[in-house]
């Protein structure tokens, strides 16, 4: 398994994403997991407000991957 296939795998699991967005304060369940009805989208993106997301998800999501690899895929690694 090499670290794409870990964080691909992680980013399906939507415990994980929850529990991670709990504990950080971060919102990688907008966008990993994203159940806003189509309306809102629209809103969002007529608003400008999508952009803000955007911006907000991109850094939620590198922090995602950084707690991914040090939690999970050190750990994985054969010692």
């Amino acid at each position: 398994m090499t670290f794409n296939d870990c964080v691909i795998e992680c980013c399906q699991h939507r415990e994980l994403i929850k529990q991670f967005d709990r504990l950080t304060g971060c919102h990688v369940s907008n966008v990993l997991l994203d159940t806003r009805a189509p309306i809102v989208k629209m809103i969002d993106g007529a608003t400008g407000y999508q952009k803000v997301l955007d911006k907000q998800a991109h850094e939620d999501i590198q922090m995602y991957i950084a707690f991914i690899f040090e939690c999970i895929w050190l750990r994985t690694l054969p010692s």
